[in-house]
């Protein structure tokens, strides 16, 4: 798999294949028709052992995404002109550049890295849009997906077909793969980092020679809510319908996060009547943080309700930070 040459003309079944060692390395794949999943769910499906080996035989899928979930970073340099990425290639910090490489449509490229686990995900941040004066396309624009809700970028097989359904494109790494690679062992940047390297390029792009903002554009960040209000009085469940109370969630939590093991639970605690049962929110733990529970159909992360130090601020504090629940 280290050789981008080999990864280009992989069949259909070297690529079905990949799903059960992508889940071993940590990752979360999904089928995908070129770049782009047509699963109903899909951002919320559970995907385990049994899933990708169901997905594996299943000669429809030539192609597989990887779902952006923490701690997976996805910086996408969407920059359609070799001279454009050589400059911005200059000005990115060692741990972009170190990532694994992936190339879809040239010059444009990705660098697939890990967030700091303390961060929060978030499932965009983006520099503004740029184009060359007096052309309006294609546009310039680098983005980071840092682990929100609806996020997914294509990693193996097509790219993209003709209206005959010839391949046109396959993507390629250049060196190793997320097939190669565990994710715990790619390097590292916090949320900060991230702002700081997309703000460089926001610069870089306004002083490239030729290029002009795209003045209805925005750079910045797409935010999860926070909410605090988890607390003594909830039962959480898994998908096989195991009940915990919060303190045992908690040490589950610490428990998992310890082992590196993924632990999710549905989203039965938020009285969403359309919860089905599936698990759709990810269970996290920091030292600095605390619990949190990412719930990736809503876009919310959960947290445990803080007690101020004053009680006559009690009830202000929890009109302020507690959600109304779902009836």
């Amino acid at each position: 798999m280290t050789n981008p040459e080999r990864t280009a003309t992989m069949g259909s079944d070297s690529v079905r294949k990949l799903f059960p060692q992508l889940l071993r390395n940590g990752y979360v794949p999904i089928p995908n028709y070129d770049k782009v999943c047509k699963l109903p769910g899909w951002p919320s499906i559970l995907v385990d052992e049994d899933q990708c080996r169901k997905w594996a035989r299943q000669l429809r899928w030539t192609a597989i995404g990887l779902r952006v979930e923490q701690p997976l970073l996805v910086m996408d340099f969407d920059l359609p002109d070799p001279a454009v990425m050589d400059a911005i290639r200059a000005i990115a910090p060692a741990a972009v550049l170190g990532g694994l490489e992936r190339i879809g449509n040239p010059p444009k490229t990705a660098f697939f890295l890990r967030m700091n686990e303390a961060d929060d995900p978030f499932r965009e941040m983006h520099t503004r849009r740029y184009h060359f004066e007096g052309r309006p396309k294609p546009a310039f624009q680098v983005q980071a997906f840092g682990g929100g809700h609806g996020a997914q970028v294509g990693a193996f097989g097509p790219h993209s077909h003709d209206d005959h359904g010839n391949v046109l494109l396959t993507y390629q790494w250049i060196g190793p793969s997320p097939a190669d690679v565990p994710i715990d062992q790619l390097p590292e940047m916090t949320r900060a980092e991230v702002n700081e390297f997309l703000s460089a390029v926001d610069v870089r792009l306004a002083a490239y020679s030729g290029l002009v903002v795209d003045t209805e554009s925005k750079s910045g960040e797409v935010y999860y809510e926070q909410h605090y209000w988890l607390d003594d009085s909830m039962v959480f469940k898994d998908a096989e319908g195991f009940e915990y109370t919060l303190d045992e969630l908690r040490e589950e939590a610490k428990a998992r996060t310890k082992l590196k093991q993924d632990f999710r639970i549905t989203g039965s605690f938020t009285n969403d009547p359309h919860s089905t049962g599936s698990a759709r929110c990810r269970v996290r733990w920091s030292e600095s943080k605390g619990l949190a529970i990412t719930d990736y159909k809503n876009q919310v992360t959960s947290r445990e309700l803080r007690i101020p130090d004053d009680p006559e601020l009690d009830k202000l504090f929890a009109e302020i930070f507690t959600p109304k629940r779902a009836v």
